[in-house]
């Protein structure tokens, strides 16, 4: 059953995101085709920059409306009315919320790709082909510098935005959960509980970042700092371990809660 429950997410997915990506794409192989009567005139200026701003707009529509189709889907078919069909499945909880995630992950990725394709459209691959000569001299650089280290860099980096993005999403759902077991206005409620968690993260590092300051010396942190410089691949996997452990604990911290709230406390329309 959640084989095809995966089906059924990825063709829902399918019917929103593909003609986003075929319009960006569209865009793209238009402002290329304006391209090949470059010239000084006032019209064609107008013209070219007119099609690169559209193309700068639906970059952004196309990565925005794929996070927000996300969220909304993970909102309308758990919490709405679709939701006494959708927990009437064979399916457990956790195996509604991670497939969902799953998804919402490998479409946000494939709207990446399909900025790239089209980057490389619109600049028949100019920009693209330096992009990836810059990439390849770095990791060439990384390698002589790094050896094998390179590799698990990489490897860290792809698990740490995997993990991140997941949190993200993970995130929202914790939000839509929690905002679903207010009585009425349940979307506000849910932006407000997002609103509420920022303003506790910003107080949070304003906090820490005033203890590093006034205990800077007790804390010895000059001596840390010379230390993580002095010892560059320790200072690499530390970093990327930081990042991978703390979205991790976000990520199931937003998990239980998404959880425990569908499990105990589900309220649909």
């Amino acid at each position: 059953m959640v084989k095809n429950l995966f089906k059924h997410e990825i063709y829902a997915y399918l019917r929103v995101i593909l003609p986003m990506h075929m319009i960006l794409l569209g865009v793209a192989i238009i402002g290329r085709f304006i391209q090949l009567f470059d010239n000084n005139s006032t019209a064609y200026n107008i013209v070219f920059w007119s099609s690169v701003v559209a193309f700068c707009i639906g970059v952004v529509a196309c990565i925005m409306l794929t996070l927000v189709f996300g969220i909304r889907r993970f909102y309308t078919n758990l919490f709405s009315n679709e939701g006494y069909l959708s927990f009437t499945l064979p399916v457990t909880t956790p195996q509604h919320i991670w497939v969902k995630n799953i998804v919402a992950i490998i479409s946000q990725f494939s709207s990446l790709i399909m900025v790239l394709i089209s980057c490389c459209v619109i600049s028949l691959g100019d920009v693209c082909v330096e992009v990836f000569k810059a990439a390849g001299y770095l990791i060439k650089e990384f390698y002589q510098e790094f050896n094998y280290h390179t590799i698990l860099y990489i490897i860290e980096l792809v698990l740490a935005l995997i993990i991140s993005a997941s949190a993200v999403y993970m995130l929202f759902y914790a939000c839509i959960a929690l905002g679903q077991r207010a009585k009425k206005n349940r979307v506000a409620a849910a932006v407000g509980i997002f609103f509420i968690y920022y303003l506790i993260m910003q107080v949070l590092a304003t906090i820490f970042i005033i203890v590093v300051s006034v205990f800077y010396e007790q804390l010895r942190i000059d001596e840390l700092l010379q230390y993580l410089f002095d010892h560059p691949i320790l200072t690499n996997h530390l970093g990327n371990g930081v990042v991978i452990v703390i979205n991790s604990i976000g990520l199931i911290i937003f998990y239980a809660i998404t959880k425990s709230t569908i499990k105990n406390k589900l309220n649909l329309e």
